[in-house]
């Protein structure tokens, strides 16, 4: 009987213990943070595991299974971290038990698990040995001076994505010189002790490759002969692959494919004449889009665009469109466009158009021409020349009551040249995380042509993404123009002035609300403009973000004058919820640092820039 009361201590305590155990084994997993990592953040050792911390919105909002916390299942995470680490150069990595958590009567856990991360592995010599003891000088020097773009070079800490980076390479800079079979292996030593490796890429150059016969399947309407001389080879030219990839981009700029695909046909047996067959996909002949939005200042829109593919022959396409909004009333235009007109990077375009313009400064009508030519200079820069004529029918009564608005008259016509370059390696296209957006623009109206009120205009538009952090992008725009007046003119057509404000200028002010009004709080526009915004936008859970930004500029009636004394700034928040399209949200903004304090509200289709 004396030993009645331990034997209920050994059974509360062994039920209490399989509780504990089975909370364990069960419970679902609400944190998870790492201690003793240095090199790496908890988001990005978080992504290398399957175990996923669990939010009640994250699974109430956005549907997302909990992760369960069980001893095989940590076993097989800590083998993952292990392999990640260890692919960054970490040989020496462990991984301790974790210290789990057990919050609440739903068994909510809390994981901490410890790290070890020990010294790197770095890089002490890269060499380059090829096969059957040959010797390419081009290569070797393209090595010792950096101009092949390795990434893996000595005192580098030793990474497995930076040999495979290096493998590709070196097989590419063979492959775009001649050598379709070029191969580089990597033999690496490691020397656990020193912590540090030794590289020596095995390189196979392989035969010295020729372009040869070349075929055409697929193609319907397109004559071959257009596809052929949208090539950057001939049969005979050397092998390189960056010809066949480049030609196969020019092939479907033509326009009037689904898919047009260039296919190499190498062999194991190496041969040196490397046939080519390019396999077509023609769209169909006709097609229609159709389009319905909404928007705080444009309100309800729409538009219908229909287009015929290879029209009058060749690669030619007609487009009529047909668009509707608060802003835009109407337009009407018609597009006739020539792919390959002069190279196989170039295109010829004519537009005829008519457009009814309901803007808070001007209200007009204008009957128009527009011959374009654009031009692809690189894989991220375009540029473009333009020769236009339009007929301006403008409603004086809808101007600003001042003493130049008299001048202008209710019908006129303009007719001029622009022209613009724009560089461009923003990615992701429509959200972009890095990268830049640089375009200059420039119009000279009536100075080419004869005509009324000539003018010089400038535009240029800087923008720049950045990922801060792994979940902020640091988003970023400057944007600067001015307008002089030429030949003795007085005046500008309002239409061509700058104006400020609205959801994507300065946000704290409606739509062409900031800048210089008359008496009655008419926009006047100006002929210098002045703008600058930064935005970090912050990933929320799934597809949703908060943004953040700060915008400033304004508009002033003379051209490049640009009063930083006098510029105005707004601040505000706002959503995005990320699309297939884009993202969609909505922004809200206020003037700081000034008189104005109303709020306002837009309503996006994208980003502000």
């Amino acid at each position: 009987m004396r030993n009645q009361p331990l034997k209920y201590i050994w059974f509360v305590a062994i039920v209490f213990l399989q509780t504990t155990l089975w909370a364990q084994e069960e419970g679902e997993i609400r944190k998870i943070k790492f201690i003793g990592n240095s090199h790496y953040s908890d988001k990005e050792l978080q992504s290398r595991i399957s175990f996923t911390p669990t939010t009640w919105i994250g699974k109430k909002l956005f549907k997302k299974k909990p992760s369960f916390y069980s001893t095989d299942g940590f076993e097989m995470n800590k083998r993952e971290l292990v392999h990640f680490y260890q692919t960054e150069g970490f040989l020496n990595i462990e991984i301790e038990q974790p210290i789990v958590k057990i919050k609440g009567r739903k068994k909510k856990i809390e994981l901490k698990i410890p790290v070890i991360e020990g010294e790197p592995i770095l890089i002490d010599s890269v060499k380059l040995r090829f096969a059957n003891n040959e010797t390419f000088q081009q290569l070797s020097t393209a090595h010792q001076t950096g101009k092949i773009g390795l990434l893996a070079h000595p005192t580098q800490r030793f990474r497995d994505d930076l040999v495979w980076n290096d493998r590709d390479q070196i097989s590419r800079f063979l492959i775009n010189r001649g050598y379709p079979y070029a191969t580089a292996t990597p033999e690496i030593t490691a020397d656990t002790i020193n912590k540090t490796a030794n590289i020596i890429w095995d390189i196979n150059r392989g035969p010295l490759g020729y372009f040869g016969p070349i075929s055409v399947t697929g193609n319907i309407r397109t004559p071959e002969k257009l596809i052929l001389k949208q090539l950057a080879f001939k049969e005979g030219d050397v092998y390189s692959r960056e010809k066949l990839n480049r030609s196969q981009q020019q092939v479907y700029q033509l326009g009037t494919f689904r898919v047009a695909s260039l296919r190499a046909q190498l062999t194991r047996q190496q041969s040196d004449t490397i046939p080519v067959n390019i396999v077509i996909n023609e769209a169909p002949r006709t097609s229609t889009r159709v389009g319905v939005g909404y928007g705080r200042e444009d309100q309800i829109r729409g538009f219908i665009d229909f287009q015929i593919l290879n029209f009058t022959g060749g690669a030619r396409r007609l487009n009529l469109f047909l668009k509707h909004s608060a802003l835009e009333p109407y337009r009407i235009e018609a597009t006739l466009t020539q792919p390959a007109a002069f190279s196989p990077n170039s295109t010829l375009a004519f537009s005829p158009s008519i457009r009814k313009l309901k803007e808070p400064g001007y209200e007009l009508l204008t009957y128009g021409i527009n011959l374009s030519l654009l031009q692809k200079i690189t894989s991220k820069t375009s540029g473009s020349f333009n020769i236009y004529y339009d007929k301006v029918n403008l409603d004086t009564t809808s101007l600003a009551r001042i003493t130049e608005s008299s001048l202008l008259a209710k019908s006129y016509s303009k007719s001029g040249i622009a022209a613009g370059i724009i560089y461009d390696d923003a990615l992701p296209r429509f959200d972009p995380s890095r990268g830049w957006s640089i375009a200059v623009n420039t119009k000279m109206n009536s100075m080419a042509f004869t005509g009324k009120y000539p003018f010089l205009k400038y535009l240029l538009e800087v923008k720049n993404y950045q990922r801060a952090t792994p979940g902020i992008i640091l988003a970023s725009k400057i944007k600067i123009g001015a307008i002089q007046p030429m030949k003795g003119a007085l005046i500008v057509p309002v239409e061509e002035r700058y104006f400020a404000g609205g959801s994507r200028s300065v946000r704290g002010w409606a739509r062409q609300e900031l800048g210089p009004k008359d008496n009655f709080g008419v926009p006047m526009g100006g002929n210098s403009l002045l703008e600058a915004s930064i935005e970090p936008r912050i990933k929320i859970v799934g597809p949703l973000s908060l943004i953040l930004f700060m915008d400033a500029g304004n508009v002033w009636p003379t051209g490049n004058t640009f009063n930083l004394s006098d510029i105005h700034f707004s601040a505000g928040s706002g959503l995005r919820f990320a699309t297939p399209i884009g993202p969609v949200g909505i922004d809200f903004a206020r003037p700081v640092f000034d008189t104005e304090h109303q709020w306002q509200f837009h309503i996006n289709i994208g980003h502000a820039f």
